[in-house]
């Protein structure tokens, strides 16, 4: 597949994600995945961190350039201790990729990717998907919300 026709297909997927049909953006992205190489999927997690930190932006009212983006939890604690793996790889990786550190980035995808239980990429990439739809959805006006 060509870089044009992956970055359709990603758009697709989280466009199903946006409009409710989860099934159909995961296995949009399985698809993908069956037939991309590691730094293939690399770019296709930098290319969802490309969407969310855009409709994270909006979402905010922010002009795309600041300075410093965390992850706060509402109590306090550290984000381990509370959230599962997949959705603290999806928060952070979205939140280094915002903050343009591509060193934590491949850090964060390298662990994923080489972790003794080889359902975890998988399961990462799924829900830097789902937040990258989440994400788009708070952004566009009238989504169903």
């Amino acid at each position: 597949m060509t870089h044009p026709m992956i970055t359709e297909r990603l758009a697709e997927a989280v466009a199903h994600w946006t409009e409710g049909r989860h099934g159909e953006a995961q296995e949009a992205l399985a698809n993908i995945a069956r037939t991309g190489t590691p730094s293939l999927m690399y770019g296709v997690a930098t290319e969802l961190g490309v969407m969310a930190k855009a409709a994270l932006a909006k979402v905010r009212g922010l002009d795309g350039e600041t300075s410093s983006w965390i992850i706060l939890t509402s109590n306090g604690s550290r984000p381990e201790d509370i959230v599962p793996t997949p959705h603290i790889f999806a928060a952070r990786f979205i939140t280094a990729f915002a903050n343009g550190d591509s060193a934590t980035t491949l850090a964060l995808y390298g662990a994923a990717f080489t972790a003794p239980d080889p359902e975890l990429l998988p399961a990462c990439m799924e829900m830097l998907l789902a937040a990258t739809g989440e994400a788009v959805r708070a952004a566009t006006p009238g989504a169903n919300r």
